[in-house]
């Protein structure tokens, strides 16, 4: 897919710029009458927050599970979803997103004819908490 330069610098900032939906926003939730369970735990730097509700399909119900884990800084970085008794299969990933974006980014650059130093150089001119984010990504780059 060919991504214009300015989407993949939009993606990048974006995700960089959004923390994600908060605790406090899903647990309005718990009004609707299909959600039956909200559970909150911290581990460490992380937060982990559980919300179940239960979806009728074709004249059956079934328990889902949907898990947010977030950072100490309030980023949304995990969503996990289980539906009845299976494991719990990652939705989305911040890691990810900010893995693909710095790949498109990067690929526009290459596109445009700039050599691998001169794209980390780009990359390095972004706000430093993302070039913090993103140390490890932009060293694979270099």
């Amino acid at each position: 897919m060919n991504v214009s330069l300015d989407k993949a610098v939009q993606g990048l900032l974006d995700l960089h710029l959004t923390r994600g939906v908060q605790p406090s926003d899903l647990a309005d939730n718990l009004f609707d009458v299909e959600y039956t369970d909200y559970s909150l735990k911290k581990r460490g730097a992380i937060l982990i927050l559980d919300l179940s509700y239960i979806e009728d399909f074709e004249g059956f119900s079934q328990k889902i599970c949907m898990r947010y884990t977030y950072s100490m800084e309030r980023y949304l970085v995990r969503i996990e979803q289980r539906v009845g008794s299976s494991k719990f299969s990652v939705q989305w990933c911040r890691s990810a997103a900010i893995t693909k974006a710095v790949a498109d980014v990067t690929q526009c650059l290459s596109n445009a004819g700039l050599s691998a130093k001169e794209v980390s150089k780009v990359l390095n001119t972004m706000p430093q908490d993302l070039i913090n984010s993103i140390g490890e990504r932009l060293k694979l780059v270099a």
